[in-house]
């Protein structure tokens, strides 16, 4: 429960017509509508997902009431692939889907294992029949996925925190993208790192999350999943709980509470030390649900004469020692939000990591892939945003023009065939599953520190976008009360106590099928003697 004193939250809703075929807590409404046994849209979902069957005809024993509504009132996509731009090497696609109502969003696959990181560590390295040294490794893709158009967050590093909050996605148009994306590749890991704060729609990010781990849907391990979070407390302390099993990103960008309140000015809503006490609640709750203890990926964005300096990475260092974290840096990269940031100097990211190292916290200094696409989430969606309100004539101020390579407002980059992850202790970015640094992390170690592609906005080729200006006031008084409606359940239907209920029936359905089978192996091996 909350406190009294919050105010109501601010729902962001969209209504969807026709409604997404993938949405479950949708179509379960409508199969109670129908009087339908729920049964029989996970037999629906298994096919769809699992056989790739999209006339809904087609699958057996679906009843024909059931039928009539999914095919009057639902659609297997409400979304679609606008525009796809791949990487010269093959190692990073980025999907810009536009939703139903002509919103824009963007995904973005990278690939690891299909290139060789330029930080790749010599001793991981093989040798071939002439005795040279060669790039092997596992290939896996990864999924950087949005959870909301726009954010009201307000990073004031990131472009994306310049479009404000729009609208949150429904379950179903999460689960879209995934869907979308493999088409392209099969997915194996998923990152909430895109557009939005993904625990400020937390209802159906829990439910997509349900989805995407579900048997009979899309089957992936919760350890495959990384949800981040710029740290809303009320729902960082649920997550664990209604999400177990799943990895953590936070997004830190400060040692203490003054530097944070600058660059992350929602921050003000929850101070440092309640953020920091919520993850290690979470670790100390994913460690008793894994048996092992769980690390989670702390991000730090380096900006020059902000939060570089080495009096703030001997605080980090210590505010981060004896936890079970791994520190992803993350340079700056220019790009226009009303800030005169400047990016690190390699020296200055260098020491940086070096002194919070001598602290014993493995840091990881973080490289890009997908440079000659834009591959930073959220960037080309913003560009877009503002040049169809500059044509609306809103004065939403100028922007560039889209290069041929799917950058707006920016000069095509070459691309750069070796990226990756410097690391510490003589561990690199795209590490094997069984790589140490990995161990205990839950997700890959390597997916999460490279993939942060969206809420920075500082990957690859970069757009500019004019934005207006405000004062530091205005712009407080507004993140603030935006972060306010993030403290109350983003409810939909039944809530996110509904979501909480059914993810433990799903753990309490396992348990049971588990007791079955070990009574039913009991009751062969006492009866076989016998039939001898």
């Amino acid at each position: 429960m909350l406190p009294e004193s919050e105010p109501a939250p601010r729902v962001m809703r969209r209504p969807l017509s026709p409604k997404p075929l993938l949405d479950e807590q949708m179509v379960l409404a409508a199969f109670s509508q129908a009087g339908a046994k729920t049964q029989h849209a996970y037999r629906m979902w298994r096919h769809i997902l699992h056989e790739g069957v999209e006339d809904l005809s087609t699958i057996p024993e679906l009843p024909k009431s059931a039928l009539q509504i999914l095919q009057r009132d639902f659609v297997l996509t409400t979304s679609k692939v606008k525009r796809r731009s791949d990487s010269s090497d093959g190692s990073t696609t980025k999907l810009l889907v536009e939703l139903q109502d002509g919103q824009l969003v963007e995904s973005v696959i990278m690939r690891y294992g299909c290139v060789q990181l330029s930080s790749f560590p010599e001793e991981k390295l093989t040798k071939n029949d002439e005795g040279e040294l060669e790039f092997r490794s596992n290939q896996r893709a990864t999924l950087c996925i949005s959870s909301q158009v726009g954010c009201a967050m307000g990073c004031t590093f990131c472009a994306t925190g310049t479009m404000g909050l729009i609208g949150n996605l429904a379950a179903g148009e999460i689960l879209e993208q995934l869907y979308h994306a493999n088409k392209v590749e099969r997915i194996r890991n998923i990152v909430f790192m895109g557009m939005g704060e993904p625990l400020d729609n937390y209802s159906c990010v829990i439910s997509a999350i349900r989805a995407m781990t579900d048997v009979r849907r899309f089957s992936l391990s919760p350890s495959r999943i990384s949800v981040s979070t710029v740290g809303v407390v009320p729902r960082l302390l649920q997550l664990a709980d209604d999400a177990p099993g799943i990895s953590l990103a936070l997004s830190l960008h400060a040692p203490n509470q003054t530097i944070r309140s600058e660059i992350v000015p929602s921050g003000k809503a929850w101070h440092i030390d309640r953020v920091i006490d919520a993850m290690d609640t979470f670790i100390g709750k994913q460690s008793k649900v894994l048996a092992r203890k769980v690390k989670v990926v702390v991000e730090y964005v380096l900006i020059r004469d902000v939060n570089d300096m080495p009096e703030v990475a001997h605080e980090l260092g210590r505010l981060l020692a004896n936890r079970s974290v791994m520190l992803n840096v993350i340079p700056y990269n220019k790009t226009d939000v009303p800030h005169d940031y400047l990016a690190p100097t390699r020296e200055g990211s260098d020491l940086f990591c070096s002194i919070v190292r001598s602290y014993d916290v493995k840091t990881c200094l973080r490289q890009e892939l997908g440079n000659d696409i834009a591959g930073a989430c959220g960037q080309l969606v913003v560009e877009t945003l503002q040049r169809g309100k500059r044509a609306a004539g809103t004065g939403a101020g100028s922007t560039g023009e889209c290069a041929d390579n799917g950058a707006c407002g920016s000069p095509k980059q070459q691309p750069k065939k070796k990226v990756g992850v410097v690391a510490a202790n003589g561990v690199g970015g795209d590490h094997d599953d069984d790589d140490e640094d990995a161990e205990g992390s839950g997700a890959k170690a390597a997916d999460i520190e490279d993939l942060r592609v969206g809420g920075f906005g500082n990957g690859g080729a970069r757009q500019r976008v004019q934005s207006k200006k405000v004062s530091d006031k205005e712009f407080a008084a507004a993140t603030r009360k935006l972060q306010k409606a993030a403290l109350h359940a983003q409810t939909a239907g039944a809530g996110a106590g509904a979501v909480k209920a059914a993810t433990a029936m799903t753990a309490r359905e396992r348990y049971l099928r588990l007791l079955a089978l070990a009574l039913l192996i009991v009751v062969v091996l006492r009866i076989l003697p016998r039939l001898l």
